[in-house]
């Protein structure tokens, strides 16, 4: 979650999607679904709908990079919400993401 290091020549031109004060609460897989829970800081993204799908697929393609992992659940401060972001601005988030989802 942290972002690109930019000291680091293949990093100087990667940005994030990824909220700044984001922080990963706790982590779990059950049945090749990983359940990530989020600080309430995931929910504000300030580039837009196509911002919010970039940042759940940052967190996606990242996760299912593992073998046992093939499906994201986010959650927001312990809590499975159906959607994320602002009463204007609202993602889907109320089950799980795949690569096939982007």
């Amino acid at each position: 979650l942290k972002g690109p290091d930019f000291s680091l020549k293949d990093e100087k031109y990667v940005t994030t999607l990824i909220p700044e004060q984001s922080r990963l609460l706790s982590a779990r897989v059950e049945n090749g679904v990983a359940y990530l829970n989020f600080n309430d800081a995931f929910e504000i993204n300030n580039e837009g709908s196509i911002g919010f799908q970039n940042q759940l697929m940052q967190v996606v393609y990242t996760a299912t990079s593992f073998s046992t992992v093939k499906s994201v659940q986010f959650l927001i401060e312990g809590q499975r919400k159906e959607y994320m972001g602002s009463e204007d601005l609202q993602v889907w988030i109320g089950s799980p993401y795949s690569r096939s989802n982007f």
